[in-house]
């Protein structure tokens, strides 16, 4: 049996507009032509599948039946081809991604290094920023996607979580907080704050902390990068209050951490992208692949653990 996707196509679009005129047309053939098909396709089933007078088509016994399993055959292909289409076209192209400085450095490499191995022709553009800086590189269309932690009432974005981790303390590695098997707010509020400057996410984050402790920051020192609090910390200049991750920027024998609780502060890290504007099949591929790797690709903070924020 030699049945075509001609045929199908022909007999599908007939049974679904009843008329051979306007089959022919959305078909892009003559009237003949298609006609043609359908015979062919009766003559190979050896079934008549049409009623035909001069003035109505109508599916015979047969054509209804075979109709269903005709539309699901050709569905089922259209759908392979679009797969083929998206994978070759994630063989090739160009992602930007916007991140702050910290995510940067610590969180994207791997999953950039592990993403380049499966996708070899993809170029990833890294636009390290400040945190401030990436909602606007998402919202003019000068990068793809955006990660980092943002306020809750952004507008004309769509963001998906990445995950959640804890706010935490950085101090000099022979402080007596290295002692403690947990600290408070109230503990680091005894202390020199270092804490990044007012319009940061992480200050709000801090802030918020110490209010739910019945406290207000009143910080020592400020900065604008992660970077310049722990250089700070590492000259004795204080205790900073930062995200988990900006620790793995720290020398381990010379600074120590631990989360900060009663009560936990966590941030969510999410990746955004502009809202209603659809991203191209290698942007498509980089976020798929960030959202739902495989977990040795994405592993997540090892300290502090990952909660919701409260």
């Amino acid at each position: 049996m030699n049945v075509t996707l001609r045929q199908l196509r022909a007999f599908v679009l007939v049974a679904r507009l009843g008329n051979f005129t306007r089959a022919a047309q959305a078909m892009h053939v003559t009237q003949s032509a298609l006609s043609l098909l359908v015979r062919e396709l009766e003559s190979t089933i050896e079934s008549r599948l049409f009623d035909r007078t001069t003035r109505t088509v109508a599916l015979t016994a047969a054509g209804s039946d075979f109709f269903p399993r005709a539309e699901r055959i050709l569905a089922e292909l259209e759908s392979a081809i679009a797969g083929v289409d998206k994978l070759v076209a994630r063989e090739r192209g160009r992602v930007v991604v916007a991140a702050p400085l910290v995510l940067s450095s610590t969180y994207l490499p791997p999953i950039l290094s592990a993403f380049g191995a499966q996708y070899p022709g993809i170029e990833v553009v890294l636009q390290d920023t400040l945190p401030n800086q990436v909602l606007p590189l998402v919202r003019s269309g000068a990068a793809d996607v955006g990660i980092g932690t943002f306020a809750s009432d952004e507008v004309d974005i769509q963001r998906t979580l990445l995950f959640s981790e804890a706010m935490a303390a950085a101090f000099p590695a022979g402080h007596a907080f290295s002692r403690s098997k947990k600290l408070t707010w109230a503990d680091i509020a005894q202390e020199p704050v270092l804490a990044l400057r007012r319009g940061s996410v992480f200050r709000d984050l801090s802030e918020a902390g110490f209010a739910a402790a019945g406290l207000m920051l009143k910080p020592t020192r400020e900065a604008n990068y992660a970077g310049s609090l722990i250089g700070m910390v590492d000259a004795g200049l204080g205790v900073a209050i930062l995200p988990g991750y900006a620790v793995k920027l720290a020398d381990p024998a010379r600074i120590g951490w631990r989360r900060i609780e009663n009560p936990s502060i966590d941030r969510e890290v999410s990746l955004v992208q502009r809202a209603g504007v659809s991203l191209s099949h290698a942007a498509q591929g980089f976020v798929d692949f960030i959202v739902a790797p495989p977990a040795a690709q994405h592993p997540p903070p090892a300290k502090p653990p990952r909660r919701k924020v409260p």
